[in-house]
Parts: structure tokens; C-alpha cells; sequence
């Protein structure tokens, strides 16, 4: 068993001090601390957890502060440790240095964030060099001064000049890195490829069909992109036809009519419409699909097709309209459930619709 030959001593836990990155040059202690708002205010802020507050002109109510950000550093998580060391040096011979610990640093203040412009409350004199202080003429300095501010006279006869600077003149506090460049013209994969998180990476969709308000001119024929579309998604020529025969019996459907009459899925049904009859949102005759090359407006006829939209307010004896749930033993049936009336909103005369 080893034994330590020297005396044991006890050891004292090191004293853990604050420490301010001060932005500048110090050449005047007290001044410094008057710009930080004086011990008061840095004590407040370590003890109180809030941000340290840096003025440039302390005397200035307009100046923009600057905060501080505060960072612990006596969990060692930076891999760095700050420390406060006194050095020495003889005046006789002064390679003798002489080092002193005065503790470690717990708690750092440092000013990483961009200082905002400074504007100071001046206005320089006419044919001179010398600027005038407004503020005693936009503040009151003292209590005597506040009492009697409304019936203060002006200066020599001088109204007041304005002096409204804003609260704030940079919009961010923190750096940006911005590299300006030529806009250069990526192809469409380019482009898709390029883009990263946070990036939408859907493909944008081209409304292929035409709406129109009742005051607009209403269109003689589809867009081309509308005819090719319809035609890539449908080889079949029973659906083209289907549709074609019907707005030739007549020139304006409701899209649940055009549903009802020609028994085709929803999918396939928009692509289709766009290639035959275009869409009015608004008016006599809104919420219509109308042939292209018709015109409603011109044809008095039309006027059997007009619509008629009616609300109802909620109430107890016209329940809201829910969706038809089918059962799983609804679903074993198969073919006993082919004879039960499906549900439609289609105008028959002589007869309510379900």
C-alpha cells in the first residue's frame, strides 16, 4: 500500500465568477458599467435570469439597446472552460511573471446578435458646425419641467421639430449569409431535385377546366391541354360519345344530372366535362355546366334552365344530411342489396325527389 509523502491539504472549491464580452475597447471602467446600466442592473439580470442590456448613450431615451446572450458555462458542455487568471510581472526583472487563478467562469454574457442603427435626437445648426440636443425640448428633464410642459413657450419662437424615429430600423438582430448571383434557369427535374426540406415537392396542378362569371364572355371551345388531357385519360369512345349526345339534347346540366344520366365514376367524369362544357359560378344560370359555344344570355329559351338555390336553417324536423353507412352484414348480402332504390336528387315531373 502506497502512502502520499506529501501532507494532505484541504481542498477549496474554486469561486465562480461572471463574465461580460464587453463589444469594445475599455479605456474607462465607468463608463463602461454606466453603458450596461451600472452594478444594479447587471445583478438584476444575472439573479432575475433576464438579458443584459447594453446602451451606447445611456442619456439617450431613443438609443436601441443591445441584448446579451447568456450561456452557462459550468456544465462543460462546450468542451471549454473559461477561467480568470491575475498576471503579474516584476518591474525590475520582468521575465519574472508570476500567474494567480482568481476563480472559474460560470455564467458568460456575450453580445452575438447585430446592434441596431443609432439615431440620436440632433439637428444641426444653419451655417455651422454645431448640432442642438432635443431632448430637452421633446422630454421634460425634470419634475418642475413636467409640471409647466403644456404652457412652456417655444425657443426663440421655433416650433418643436419632429422627431419620430422608429422603434425599431433593422427588421433581424442576427447575420445572414446571402451569396447575390444571376438567376440561372433550371429544368423542371433540375429544379425538382434542388429543392429540400421544407420545400413543397408535390406537383403543381393545372386546372384544366373554364369557369366563368355570368358578366364574363363565355368561351367558344376547351384549352388544347383540356382536349388532350381528356383524350390521354379515356381511350374509349362510349364516354365521349355519352357526353357528346347529351349536351346536344340540351345545352345546360347540373353535374348530379350528368352524374345520374350517364352512370360514370367521379375521376372520369371530371376529366370528360372539361372537354365539353364549361362551368358558370354565378349568376341566373350558376352552378350550370354550359356547352361550349352557347350562350345562355342570348338564347330566351334558356330561361327554363335558370337555377334556384334554396337554404334551409338547421332545425330539428330537417335533420342534416349524413352519409349512408353500410353495414358488414349489409355487405355479405351481395346481390339482395341490388333491388334496394339508391338515393338521387334528379327532377322527374309528377313526382319528389328521394
Amino acid at each position: 500500500m502506497l502512502r502520499s509523502l506529501y501532507p494532505s491539504t484541504p481542498k477549496q472549491d474554486p469561486i465562480e465568477l461572471v463574465m461580460i464580452s464587453y463589444p469594445g475597447i475599455i479605456k474607462n471602467m465607468d463608463k463602461a458599467l454606466e453603458t450596461l446600466g451600472g452594478i444594479n442592473s447587471i445583478n438584476q439580470a444575472y439573479f432575475n435570469n433576464r438579458p443584459l442590456e447594453l446602451r451606447h448613450t445611456p442619456m439617450n431615451p431613443f438609443t436601441s439597446c443591445l441584448a446579451a446572450e447568456r450561456k452557462m458555462e459550468g456544465k462543460l458542455t462546450s468542451g471549454t472552460l473559461h477561467m480568470a487568471i491575475r498576471v503579474k510581472r516584476k518591474k525590475k526583472d520582468p521575465s519574472v511573471v508570476k500567474a494567480e487563478c482568481i476563480g472559474l467562469i460560470g455564467t458568460q454574457f456575450k453580445f452575438d446578435s447585430l446592434c441596431d442603427f443609432q439615431y440620436l435626437p440632433i439637428r444641426g445648426k444653419p451655417h455651422s458646425d454645431v448640432f442642438d440636443d432635443l431632448i430637452p425640448r421633446l422630454i421634460p428633464t425634470d419634475l418642475p419641467s413636467a409640471l409647466c410642459w403644456w404652457d412652456k413657450p417655444e425657443l426663440n419662437g421655433e416650433e418643436t421639430p419632429l422627431f419620430l424615429p422608429p422603434y425599431q430600423f433593422s427588421r433581424y438582430n442576427t447575420p445572414s449569409n446571402k451569396i447575390l448571383c444571376r438567376e440561372t434557369v433550371f429544368g423542371e427535374k433540375t429544379r425538382k431535385k434542388a429543392l429540400g426540406h421544407g420545400h413543397n415537392l408535390r406537383v403543381e396542378r393545372k386546372a384544366l377546366s373554364v369557369n366563368v362569371n355570368a358578366n364574363d364572355d363565355f368561351p367558344l371551345a376547351p384549352k388544347e391541354d383540356a382536349l388532350a388531357d381528356a383524350n390521354f385519360r379515356c381511350k374509349n369512345e362510349g364516354p365521349h360519345r355519352m357526353l357528346f349526345d347529351l349536351f346536344e339534347e340540351r345545352p345546360l346540366w347540373t353535374r348530379v344530372a350528368v352524374a345520374y344520366r350517364t352512370k360514370l365514376e367521379d375521376t372520369l367524369l371530371k376529366s370528360l366535362l372539361q372537354k365539353y362544357a364549361f362551368y358558370i359560378n354565378n349568376g341566373p344560370w350558376g352552378r350550370l355546366w354550359c356547352k361550349f359555344g352557347y350562350d345562355p344570355r342570348r338564347d330566351p329559351n334558356s330561361v327554363a334552365y335558370q337555377t334556384l338555390m334554396v337554404s334551409f336553417r338547421q332545425h330539428t324536423k330537417i335533420p342534416e344530411r349524413q352519409r349512408l353507412k353500410v353495414s358488414t352484414s349489409e355487405r355479405k348480402l351481395g346481390d339482395e342489396g341490388e333491388g334496394m332504390n339508391s338515393v338521387n336528387y334528379v327532377y322527374i315531373p309528377g313526382m319528389f325527389s328521394s
